[in-house]
């Protein structure tokens, strides 16, 4: 689903249940909030769009990452570097070579 989209199904759960909104929809916006991350903007940027506020939006990530438990990794070369760096969300772990990172996924699990 696009912004648009997703902020009228927002606005239609507001004004009949009370803030409790269906699993399918707090899914689809993780989803297009996450597309949206990965595109440069911000959650506060992505809540705006959407017509809602940034602690929900960022209660909702935190309990999906509790639900499924596994939170997508990702281990990118960027200019001028020559070693991994491991993208944990907002967290960038430079430093280590592929076994040092493998050894910090393995302990962090």
């Amino acid at each position: 689903m696009e912004a648009a989209e997703l902020k009228r199904e927002l606005v239609k759960v507001q004004g009949v249940k009370r803030g409790r909104y269906p699993a399918t929809l707090r899914d689809a916006v993780l989803e297009y909030a996450a597309r949206s991350k990965r595109g440069g903007k911000s959650h506060s940027k992505v809540a705006a769009e959407l017509g809602m506020s940034v602690q929900t939006l960022c209660y909702w990530r935190a309990a999906a990452r509790k639900r499924g438990g596994l939170m997508p990794v990702a281990i990118v070369a960027t200019a001028g570097e020559r070693e991994p760096v491991l993208e944990l969300g907002p967290v960038r772990v430079r430093g280590l070579d592929v076994a040092g990172i493998a050894e910090l996924l393995k302990r962090l699990v």
